[in-house]
């Protein structure tokens, strides 16, 4: 497609076949006409894919080489790499589009040329499309500050996103070797050389599984490496960077308390309060002491 204003969503899939019919016929309800539709399988094992080829008039299926699973960031990437649109956006497996998401977006970089990614608001939704809770606070506003995005990840979902191909072309694509947070890793690169835009209106929904927890130490993990790259990249403070270890210490050590994992916990909440002892101090008054009440046997077995 070589529209001059069109776009191609990318859709990762990975034995999908509970909601993939509901993800892709949200895309064909978009009241935008110029949407190139890319479905990239990440070696399903399931019946996804024989429910995306229902679609084929509608959907370009990708696979890897020998129906291999690469990951997110691998799929995510071949998807650019087979488009030539304007416009790229992502759309996970489980999540769904409103019908209005992608003119809405379009329409805020046809009137702000020097923005290179937009997002949007969107409700966190259970496996029957029911509304749980707002993903931002209504108050939010986009920080403009590379600064922001490296500390907290605040675009909480790719599903949200639209950026400009010129920018992926600058900035790089998917960092294939992070198998979790590589989309954070993305929006730190988009922030530190382009305007982010927030666009406050709930325009998708975002799939919440018991599955995301067991992926969160991993991430949190990850977070280290990419804090590293970006050190090395742009000229982040001292003090932003010990934040954000702050931040990732305080994290796993409460992943570790909800998992009784005591030495890892005390170990974490003791570093995180060396990098940033205020930041640990107000949060220990608060957030902290609120997961112990929460986890009495953890309390027991700490006395």
């Amino acid at each position: 497609m070589k529209r001059e204003n069109s776009l191609a969503v990318i859709i990762t899939v990975y034995n999908a076949a509970k909601f993939i019919h509901r993800t892709i016929k949200s895309v064909l309800s978009q009241d935008y006409p110029f949407i190139e539709m890319i479905v990239v399988d990440d070696g399903s094992t399931d019946e996804t894919v024989g429910l995306v080829k229902t679609f084929a008039n509608h959907v370009r299926l990708l696979h890897h080489p020998q129906c291999i699973n690469l990951g997110a960031a691998a799929s995510r990437n071949l998807g650019i790499l087979s488009t030539n649109t304007r416009y790229i956006a992502f759309l996970d497996h489980d999540d769904i589009w409103y019908p209005n998401k992608v003119n809405e977006q379009i329409k805020v970089f046809e009137r702000h040329p020097e923005v290179g990614l937009v997002y949007t608001n969107g409700h966190a939704i259970d496996e029957n499309d029911n509304i749980l809770n707002d993903l931002l606070p209504k108050d939010f506003c986009e920080p403009c500050n590379p600064d922001a995005m490296l500390l907290s990840c605040y675009i909480q979902s790719p599903s949200s996103v639209i950026l400009r191909r010129n920018l992926i072309e600058e900035i790089g694509m998917f960092d294939t070797n992070l198998k979790t947070a590589s989309d954070h890793d993305l929006w730190i690169r988009a922030s530190e050389r382009t305007r982010l835009f927030y666009l406050p209106k709930y325009l998708f929904g975002y799939r919440k599984s018991p599955q995301q927890m067991s992926k969160c130490r991993k991430m949190w993990e990850t977070g280290f490496y990419i804090l590293e790259k970006a050190r090395k990249r742009y000229p982040y403070s001292l003090t932003v960077r010990r934040k954000r270890k702050a931040v990732l210490h305080y994290r796993l050590g409460i992943h570790d308390l909800i998992n009784r994992r005591i030495g890892s916990f005390l170990k974490n909440i003791f570093l995180a309060f060396i990098h940033d002892p205020w930041r640990s101090i107000r949060i220990s008054q608060s957030k902290l002491l609120s997961q112990i009440r929460h986890n009495k046997s953890v309390v027991h077995n700490l006395l």
